[in-house]
């Protein structure tokens, strides 16, 4: 029995493992079969892969024959053009040197022409040496041996000294007469100078010499201009010789102003450099400023601040069309420095001399207290030195001697005829030395109230004339404070200008 169940058993345990052994062929078939099968697929991607690859090869190579094509084409195109112009330049060149067989066969005949056109011109000397002969003959015929200056007043047209005493000023104010009457055209658009034109004329007419005129329209015409003017209440010289300068230089400049940088804007590194700010300065000004006023009358002013934070010297400069000198400072000044007292014995004033007022004008100044000047490099409010001084002189200097508040402060200025003011400016190798030439002297309680005069040198005859309105008589320098306190005064370089 344990026999049979022995033998059993044994053939259950063969039958198993020949079952597993089966099992195991069936699996290692399947995944031979599935291998196979997997090859094959990876066979036909890898074959559809490269056909692909050849398909967008090919396409490419088939877009690039297209493209060379075109540009083959484009090339060839170019190339007939090309071929095209230069068939054209081959003719211009060809009319080109016919031109310039024909221009050297005009520039022969211009050879002659210019020969003849010289001795036309030495025939045109000798008339005209012939002719300037006649005419300083015949003015001297005119004049007489000795030259009689035309004089000519101007009418109070309702409380208007204060005008007319800038006009006759103005009028002898040579280059600014000979503009007006000899280079400047009218226009519509200049209405003052326009205005100033016809008042010359009128002043210049010799048939009314020592006659007397009404600016009756010139009034009327800055009235319109600038209201400060209008109605029949005085007016400060001051404020119209202000007014006409600038608006004279707006009317009759040449050049279209553009917009000034603001020196603020600029590195303050470069602030610090006088000539780079000077050379920033001069560039502006010859791109807007160029009118017969800026060429007489504009001056150039530098100011100088050091913080005493940084200990840094910065630069800047601005222009000027008169100097204004506060006389009750200036006498100040000099009291401080013990040079007078700020009173003489009888009460009144001292005598204050022009060159002093000059040396005020230009003196230093520590900003403190409550005038702290704010530092751009420290950013804050501190102590600082500061000076205004003369850099350049114009052609004509104009000189306001401001007396204060209702013009209270009297006395005495001591003003050359001749002005030396080479230790006063920077540029020493420009102007320095001036001639008197006209005066405005003021009498009255205040600079808006009162009555203005006029003493003019003039031209012809290098004397002095006072003019009053309508009345004119001949003067002598000693004469100007007679009528009233000298208020400004007009110098004139001397030299060619």
């Amino acid at each position: 029995m344990r026999t049979e169940n022995s033998k059993i058993e044994k053939n259950e345990n063969i039958f198993e493992e020949t079952k597993s052994s089966f099992i195991k062929q069936k699996e290692n078939e399947q995944n031979h079969l599935k291998e196979n099968e997997l090859k094959i697929k990876i066979n036909n991607l890898e074959k559809e892969f490269k056909q692909k690859e050849n398909e967008i090869k090919e396409n490419e190579l088939t877009q690039k024959e297209i493209n060379l094509n075109k540009k083959e084409k484009e090339i060839y195109q170019k190339e007939i053009k090309f071929n095209g112009r230069a068939n054209e330049l081959k003719i211009k060149e060809n009319e080109i040197k016919e031109k310039v067989i024909n221009l050297d066969k005009e520039k022969n005949v211009l050879k002659e022409k210019e020969k003849e056109i010289n001795k036309r011109e030495i025939n045109l000397n000798k008339e005209k040496i012939d002719f300037e002969k006649n005419k300083n003959e015949f003015i001297m015929k005119e004049l007489g041996e000795i030259k009689k200056p035309i004089l000519i007043s101007l009418k109070n047209v309702g409380n208007t000294s204060y005008m007319n005493s800038i006009l006759q000023c103005l009028s002898h104010t040579k280059q600014l007469t000979e503009y007006i009457l000899k280079v400047y055209k009218k226009s519509e658009k200049n209405k003052m100078a326009n205005e100033y034109h016809d008042l010359l004329l009128n002043l210049c007419n010799r048939k009314k010499n020592n006659s007397s005129y009404s600016p009756k329209s010139f009034k009327e015409v800055l009235s319109k201009e600038n209201p400060l003017f209008a109605g029949i209440a005085a007016k400060d010289s001051k404020d119209l010789i202000s007014f006409l300068l600038e608006r004279f230089h707006q009317e009759l400049n040449e050049i279209k102003p553009k917009k000034i940088n603001n020196n603020n804007i600029i590195n303050i590194q470069n602030q610090s450099n006088e000539q780079y700010m000077l050379n920033i300065f001069l560039k502006e000004f010859k791109e807007n400023h160029n009118s017969i006023i800026s060429c007489i009358f504009y001056g150039l002013m530098e100011t100088k601040s050091k913080c005493l934070g940084c200990n840094i010297l910065k630069y800047n400069f601005q222009l000027y069309s008169f100097l204004e000198f506060p006389l009750q400072q200036v006498n100040q000044y000099c009291f401080n420095n013990g040079r007078r007292p700020l009173f003489k014995n009888d009460g009144t004033n001292p005598d204050v001399d022009l060159y002093e007022c000059f040396e005020y004008f230009n003196k230093i100044d520590l900003m403190n207290g409550n005038n702290q000047m704010y530092c751009n490099i420290c950013n804050k409010l501190l102590d600082s030195y500061y000076s205004t001084t003369i850099y350049s002189l114009p052609i004509n200097l104009i000189i306001v001697l401001n007396r204060g508040k209702d013009a209270a402060y009297e006395c005495k200025v001591n003003f050359p005829d001749q002005l030396n003011l080479i230790n006063f400016v920077t540029l020493k190798n420009g102007i320095t030395v001036y001639e008197l030439y006209s005066v405005i002297c003021h009498l009255g309680p205040s600079s808006i109230s009162g009555h203005f005069i006029a003493y003019c040198k003039n031209r012809i005859d290098n004397k002095w004339y006072l003019y009053d309105d309508d009345i004119i008589s001949l003067c002598q320098k000693k004469d100007q404070y007679r009528d009233g306190m000298p208020y400004i005064l007009f110098y004139r370089a001397l030299g060619d200008f």
